[in-house]
């Protein structure tokens, strides 16, 4: 098909999709508003739409997965509100897919070249991945912001009637954000439950939002044991006051990350995208350089250039990344891990290193990763089995442009041809393309031959000439023999893939690095909860562990673990947990846990009391403190790509000037 007819196609395809989707839509609320269905109904025909799409990509095979990947997002921010989830989810496929396809079309198909395919195919991927997250973290601030407005009318309300649900009923009327009418709606549900314990339980496994948690478990204190004045203010209250400092705090968080952050992506990614017009550029300035730019050795160094500006894309997004992953399925490592074959490898591996799988797994779940060990493993063979295989095909494809340019390119004449005008200059290039594709299939090829036969023809009339020229086609004759697969190749393969077996592994020791450097942070989180719950009478120990691992992130599996073994000897517990954990303000904590058992929760954390004052103060400096630290870092990384695509502008023009410099220099001494 046609290259501009295709183009065409493809625009036309998008500029009808979406009016299609508005027409649907239009003929949806007339259908709605002629059976009547009543205004709820009728308010909602976008829903409709959406759904009926998110239906249809679920059912298909190649969209179901991610899909799926995008609606446990959703699901994260969303209460088990299915409708709601799967409108969002199609809304944010539509657009992305429609933002990539446009991406796609004018960025490849108007220009269908090697550069123009990896700028595309790396676009596709940041774009899915950049408009994904800023559609989520966009909702996830403002169900926080709509979060702390709704805990002011908690308050007020609890003030009038000391009544936590009328309290929350009436918060929830004076509420227009639909996503926090959710979230309250299903917390007012849980407190009118009938088996309160088990409602909380069923919320706390379903939800992944912690204020949400703490929220709750503040109100089932207050309904289960009452409420009492603390230092001549109500208890409650002043913890929805202090609730809502730590989620004002996480907001500012967030928004930092992403102010700092903004500019990152662009340096990294968008360096890269004007990578042919460089060499167009440098094309125009010297012809000469279009055996770099066309040949192997600019395609390998472009293939580099966009592998690095990947890789840094992706340790940034690490970087920025401050919440638990989303749950993966993992379903195509699960049915490999079933094959027979596979399956003993994994045992054998697993039985060898028992040691080091269990340190593994001790990791990925202190990351919260859903992956376990052996997937993990299965995952690094067939990233380093894929990734062999992909070089290979890319050296096969290197050997092919490397063959059509010896046959049917030449770029630049042999110094030794010196030419008068452009129309002779032309002549001599054609001649030498003629003569490479008569002769390439001969074997035992003379010199000799090929002057005899430009001397017969008569094309030219120097010596000289018709000898650069023969020359010049038994070189390229000789070259194009030579282009097969070597063995040092296979050896690149080989190493490129054992680097791809060990990237996923260093991938999570880097996230591991990542997560370290929160630790104190989250130990003020985890003092803030100690103690908005420390003067309530009925807590205990246990209450606070349980309490602090539904919230906590670094430390939630050595909180598991802890409050596992908690039955079977509760300060042995508690002293096996400090000596596991490196860090000395969470070694503090426990230490504080320890001596509960000798004195009152509120006396032991009396320090937390006493640094009250200028608690938010200090937590608004760390978090600064933090977030710069994770810019300064992604900031080194950012700039390599921008680098890499300098030197690939300059080096060229520089080398080739060399060369053309060395050759005058040559022909002068000739004279």
């Amino acid at each position: 098909m046609d290259k501009q007819l295709l183009f065409v196609m493809g625009i036309a395809v998008l500029l009808v999709l979406p009016l299609v989707l508005c027409l649907l839509e239009i003929l949806d609320r007339r259908q709605r508003s002629r059976k009547n269905y009543g205004a709820s109904l009728s308010e909602k025909p976008r829903r409709n739409i959406y759904r009926r799409l998110y239906q249809v990509l679920t059912r298909s095979a190649l969209t179901a997965g991610y899909t799926q990947r995008i609606g446990r997002l959703y699901e994260l921010l969303y209460p088990g509100e299915a409708d709601d989830i799967q409108r969002k989810t199609a809304g944010t496929v539509f657009v992305t897919w429609l933002s990539c396809g446009i991406t796609l079309l004018l960025l490849f198909f108007t220009k269908p070249n090697f550069n123009n395919a990896g700028v595309a195919l790396l676009l596709i991927y940041v774009m899915n991945t950049e408009i994904v997250a800023f559609i989520t973290v966009n909702l996830e601030l403002r169900i926080l912001e709509e979060m702390c407005v709704f805990l002011s009318n908690v308050r007020h309300s609890f003030y009038l009637n000391q009544m936590v649900d009328d309290a929350i009923l009436l918060a929830l009327q004076e509420t227009k954000s639909l996503e926090m009418k959710l979230h309250g709606k299903k917390i007012y549900e849980v407190i009118l439950s009938s088996s309160l314990k088990d409602a909380v339980a069923a919320y706390n496994s379903t939800m992944h939002n912690r204020y949400m948690k703490m929220f709750l478990s503040l109100c089932v204190n207050v309904i289960e044991y009452g409420d009492k004045e603390v230092k001549g203010h109500n208890l409650f209250t002043a913890n929805l006051d202090n609730l809502k400092k730590e989620i004002q705090n996480e907001v500012l968080k967030i928004k930092k990350i992403r102010y700092k952050f903004s500019g990152f992506t662009f340096v990294a990614i968008a360096v890269c995208v004007p990578i042919d017009a460089i060499k167009s550029y440098g094309l125009s300035m010297l012809p000469e350089m279009d055996s770099f730019y066309n040949g192997s050795s600019g395609m390998i160094y472009v293939t580099l250039m966009l592998l690095m500006a990947l890789l840094i894309y992706i340790l940034n997004n690490h970087l920025k990344e401050m919440k638990v992953p989303a749950s993966r399925e993992h379903t195509l490592l699960k049915r490999l891990e079933q094959l027979d074959l596979l399956h003993k490898a994994l045992d054998n591996y697993t039985e060898k290193n028992y040691s080091k799988v269990a340190r593994l797994q001790t990791v990925l779940k202190g990351l919260g990763e859903t992956i376990t060990p052996r997937q993990l493993l299965l995952k690094r063979m067939l990233l380093a089995a894929v990734t062999s295989l992909g070089m290979i095909l890319f050296f096969v494809y290197l050997h092919g442009v490397n063959r059509h340019n010896l046959t049917d390119k030449v770029p630049e004449l042999p110094k030794e041809i010196v030419t008068v005008n452009a129309s002779q200059k032309e002549m001599i290039k054609g001649t030498i393309l003629e003569y490479v594709s008569r002769y390439l299939g001969k074997q035992g090829l003379e010199k000799a031959e090929i002057l005899e036969e430009l001397a017969r023809q008569g094309t030219f009339y120097q010596e000289k000439l018709n000898d650069a020229v023969a020359d010049e086609v038994i070189d390229r004759i000789r070259k194009y023999h030579l282009e097969y697969f070597r063995w040092y190749e296979l050896l690149a393969c080989i190493c490129t893939g054992v680097f791809a077996f060990h990237l996923p592994y260093w991938l999570i020791l880097y996230k591991k690095s990542i997560r370290q450097m929160n630790m104190e942070d989250e130990v003020n989180q985890l003092n803030a909860i100690i103690y908005m719950l420390m003067y309530c009478d009925h807590i205990t120990v246990k209450n606070l562990l349980e309490e602090m691992e539904l919230f906590a992130v670094v430390f939630k599996q050595p909180l598991q673990e802890c409050i596992n073994d908690y039955n079977s000897g509760d300060v042995e517990a508690l002293v096996r947990m400090r000596e596991s954990e490196a860090s000395p303000p969470f070694k503090r904590l426990v230490g504080n846990l320890i001596r509960c058992d000798d004195v009152a929760i509120y006396k032991a954390f009396d320090e937390i009391a006493a640094d009250r004052e200028n608690y938010h103060e200090r937590r608004k400096l760390e978090n600064e403190i933090l977030v710069q630290k994770r810019a300064d870092r992604a900031q080194l990384l950012s700039y390599l790509p921008a680098g890499l695509v300098l030197i690939y502008l300059i080096l060229p023009m520089v080398v080739t000037s060399i060369d053309a410099l060395a050759m005058f220099q040559e022909m002068m001494n000739a004279y």
